[in-house]
């Protein structure tokens, strides 16, 4: 066969490749938390997907439990295991503050867990489905049951601090900034929940909080950077793990405080990684053929 007739073989192969790829690719999304606009007109937090490459971001729609009963989101986090969308309510939520919460990723629609009892800052899962929270009014790490909102407090409880964000890198290293933007990254020891202190934060816009931090299916860390503000001015900002040093991204709407990849919307653009096994196994055989007919053509011309 020669090699003009294998070209619409191999792109045909690629789209049935790239089809497979799909299902297993990642979407950022991000959420909104607000108390009310005054006493009487309480505000539903919005859950939003956002564009990774300037931060631009898409109204999914308001979260609202049952009953069109507003909350607001401080904390995102998806089930690897299950591919479930996770959130915590902000303590001043205006319904169900303090809880765990699923959500609709198609449209904002979320159903309560339970009562966390515990105000939490944000939330993280470990590749194997554990969920983490992290407790400011001790600044403590602490699990959370995924079937009644149990918290289960790790190590010994400190003094209390700010809000701060939480996440977990595919090797189960868990990353914290509870000192706000201008602290520094640093993580925790499961074991006893001491925290190890990282480098020096730099360079974020604001230095007043990291709301909530997610690692990118490639290993990129991402952060809300706020200025704390009433309503809150907020940044998509990147964070070098290994030097602390915090690049811009875009702005996002007001009061967003949470973020996490998911596996269960629209898809950003595909990596080797978050291919299905199919499609890894279709680009192997494409990039070998490929390479085939290359050395075809070079033998031919000699």
């Amino acid at each position: 066969m020669t090699g003009r007739k294998l070209i619409p073989i191999l792109v045909a192969a690629m789209a049935l490749g790239c089809t497979g790829a799909g299902a297993a690719l990642h979407t950022l999304y991000a959420a909104s938390v607000r108390t009310t606009v005054n006493a009487e007109t309480p505000v539903a937090g919005n859950l939003y997907t956002v564009n990774l490459a300037n931060g631009t971001a898409t109204l999914v729609g308001a979260i609202r439990l049952a009953g069109s009963k507003s909350i607001g989101v401080t904390g995102l986090a998806a089930d690897p295991t299950s591919g479930v969308l996770y959130g915590i309510t902000s303590e001043k939520s205006p319904n169900s503050p303090h809880a765990l919460v699923t959500i609709d990723p198609a449209s904002g629609a979320a159903e309560l867990v339970g009562d966390l009892r515990l105000i939490g800052s944000d939330i993280a899962f470990d590749s194997k489905g554990t969920l983490y929270i992290w407790l400011p009014g001790t600044s403590q790490l602490g699990t959370v049951s995924l079937s009644d909102a149990a918290v289960s407090p790790i190590g010994k409880a400190g003094p209390g601090g700010s809000p701060a964000g939480i996440a977990i890198d595919p090797n189960g290293m868990v990353y914290v900034i509870s000192k706000g933007a201008s602290g520094t990254l640093d993580n925790v020891d499961l074991a006893t929940g001491a925290l190890q202190v990282g480098p020096q934060l730099t360079g974020a816009p604001f230095s007043t909080q990291i709301n909530s931090m997610s690692f990118s299916p490639s290993g990129l860390l991402l952060a809300v950077n706020s200025n704390g503000g009433s309503p809150a001015n907020t940044r998509l900002v990147t964070i070098n793990t290994a030097t602390g040093v915090v690049a811009t991204i875009g702005p996002l709407p007001d009061d967003t405080d949470a973020l996490t990849f998911s596996g269960s919307g629209p898809n950003l653009a595909p990596t080797l990684s978050t291919m299905s096994p199919g499609g890894r196994v279709v680009i192997v055989v494409i990039s070998t053929v490929l390479l085939v007919l290359a050395g075809m053509l070079v033998l031919r011309r000699k």
